[in-house]
């Protein structure tokens, strides 16, 4: 990093990175705000902000700091993200990103996508999912504004981020969960030190109050009044994927889609590495992925539909609950430009495909990874995907931190220790199906 001297009127003199944002703009609206500023939603269509950037200036940055110099994590795009000070930006995110990029020949073998790779987020850094991306530039722009507390609303992922960024950067965070929720993520916050409340309504609910919170308190949310610079980092699996290919950008993306950052900002990075003539990414296809449960962006883009429209989210997949996505209107944009789809799956489905992914690949994911695995099976056999056609999919959470959500499976438990009694329940063990057969066989009904 080779930082440079800004002026500050909050802070004095700081150090600076080749950030190249130059205000907040709204998505819809044509209205403009500083950089500085702690707007977070356009005042007049109340849609979310935006980070606007001088590609210009990033690309001439581009040339003169080459890839060999740069740190292999989510700052190595530093041009392309919102955080200005280099003091803050070293503080979080430093082993973030830069997830392996898997080739999935068993999966692909099973589902008939010959050139299948997997982008892993289940094993991002420090909390095991692809919110390290996100949470990171919250936390960042924080320090950047001098604060030391932060609140997030959180369905599982989000949480467990927020509570390890926090730790690390030395501030206080205090997680609110809504009625349902992946237990084990919330005990995993409090082990990390945060503050966690459980409260009573769904996620969209939850969320409406914390606005209030925030409003009463003063207080950031990392997913709220941070949002602008939280939805930046989902960019960064963008870049990641298709310098990992070489800057040959693949042919389909899919991703699954729960408040629709990720997606929509796929969409946004793919366009920028285009625009500062890194690669060419027109004709990527992004395709997304909803449980059935709750899939309020799916069912809009396959009925060809602009918004969203509120459902009630009831699936076991619960980090993808969220039944008014604040950017599903980004999504579907994003989806119909690129000239993509949508799928959603049922819970059976969902574990289903948690099952083949851990039956021929071995990663163990959870419901957000089974719904994404589950939809790339219907997308493969209607045919999206054309013979010799590069299938990225992402894998966005760890399975290890779901465990409890999982269906039992029976096993011989507690049997005697004696010779007998083992050799009876090897012989059940192998005359019952595979974990694969059973994943196949839950998918075909």
């Amino acid at each position: 990093m080779s930082p440079q001297t800004v002026e500050s009127p909050r802070q004095g003199s700081r150090q600076r990175t080749r950030s190249c944002a130059t205000e907040l703009v709204c998505q819809r609206c044509e209205n403009s705000y500083p950089l500085e500023s702690t707007v977070f939603s356009c005042p007049d269509c109340g849609k979310g902000l935006d980070i606007a950037y001088d590609y210009e200036l990033a690309a001439s940055h581009f040339k003169d700091f080459p890839g060999s110099e740069r740190p292999q994590n989510i700052w190595h795009f530093e041009e392309l993200l919102p955080i200005v000070d280099a003091a803050a930006q070293a503080r979080v995110g430093q082993h973030s990103g830069y997830t392996p990029m898997i080739r999935a020949d068993r999966l692909g073998a099973e589902l008939g996508i010959a050139n299948l790779y997997l982008k892993d987020d289940s094993s991002n850094r420090p909390s095991l999912s692809y919110k390290d991306r996100v949470v990171s530039m919250s936390v960042a722009r924080l320090l950047e504004r001098s604060k030391t507390e932060i609140g997030c609303v959180s369905t599982g992922n989000v949480g467990t981020a927020v509570a390890s960024m926090a730790a690390k950067a030395g501030v206080d965070a205090f997680i609110f969960y809504p009625n349902r929720l992946e237990e084990m993520k919330a005990r995993a916050c409090m082990a990390l030190g945060a503050k966690v409340v459980q409260v009573q309504g769904n996620y969209d609910e939850a969320n409406r109050r914390c606005r209030e919170v925030a409003e009463a308190t003063g207080m950031d949310f990392a997913n709220i009044t941070l949002r602008p610079f939280y939805a930046e980092g989902a960019k960064t699996a963008a870049f990641e994927i298709v310098e990992q290919f070489d800057w040959e950008s693949p042919d389909h993306i899919v991703s699954p889609a729960a408040g629709g950052t990720l997606s929509s900002r796929l969409h946004k990075g793919l366009i920028e590495l285009q625009l500062l003539g890194l690669s060419e990414t027109d004709g990527t296809r992004i395709h997304i992925a909803q449980p059935s449960g709750c899939n309020p962006i799916a069912s809009a883009i396959l009925a060809e539909e602009a918004e969203v429209h509120p459902v009630m989210p009831e699936t076991a997949a619960h980090s993808l609950a969220i039944g008014a996505p604040g950017d599903g209107y980004l999504v579907i944009d994003a989806v119909h430009k690129r000239g993509g789809t949508a799928g959603f799956a049922s819970d059976p489905e969902i574990f289903a495909g948690i099952d083949l992914l851990a039956a021929t690949e071995g990663l163990l994911t959870e419901p957000a990874g089974g719904t994404t695995v589950a939809v790339l099976e219907k997308l493969a056999a209607a045919g999206r995907f054309a013979p010799g056609e590069t299938v990225v999919a992402l894998i966005t959470g760890n399975g290890l931190k779901t465990l409890d959500e999982h269906p039992q499976k029976p096993w011989p438990a507690k049997i005697d220790c004696e010779l007998d009694p083992m050799l009876a329940a090897l012989a059940e063990l192998k005359s019952g199906e595979s974990l694969l057969q059973s994943a196949r066989r839950q998918l075909a009904q």
